[in-house]
């Protein structure tokens, strides 16, 4: 497989993973990472509403972190992500790009602006996310 067609591929996942975010879909958003997936959200953790999983490199982790945010944020919550770079190196790719979360809470429509970093592995033959890092470049109003 040429590079031009595993970037096409990711863009692909790329486009599934911000619909599942949007549409809050947090099974479909956990199925997108590796069984090992390393996830590090800016600053640690949002707020939180119970104890966090005691695996942090997890997916448990991963759909814990998601239902927070939606607790917080409600139906009005809309995610943006977009991709400035992917380059693939063999079986492994990496992107980076920016983000945005926005919501009607309270506090503001523009909850968090920020950079983001993903390392993209194959898993049984299948382009999966394996570290995915956000990285806030606002002062966030969580």
């Amino acid at each position: 497989m040429d590079t031009e067609e595993v970037r096409s591929i990711i863009k692909d996942i790329i486009m599934d993973l911000v619909s599942a975010i949007q549409t809050q879909d947090i099974t479909r958003i956990v199925q997108l990472y590796t069984d090992e997936p390393k996830f590090m959200p800016r600053g640690g953790d949002i707020p939180q509403f119970g104890p966090i999983p005691d695996n942090r490199w997890s997916k448990e982790y991963i759909s814990k972190y998601w239902s927070d945010i939606y607790q917080i944020v409600g139906n009005s919550f809309k995610y943006i992500q977009y991709t400035k770079n992917i380059d693939v190196l063999g079986d492994v790719a990496y992107e980076i790009g920016v983000y945005s979360f926005a919501a009607e809470t309270g506090v503001g429509k523009d909850l968090e602006e920020g950079t983001y970093f993903i390392l993209w592995n194959k898993e049984n033959d299948a382009w999966k996310i394996t570290v995915h890092i956000l990285n806030t470049t606002s002062d966030p109003k969580w």
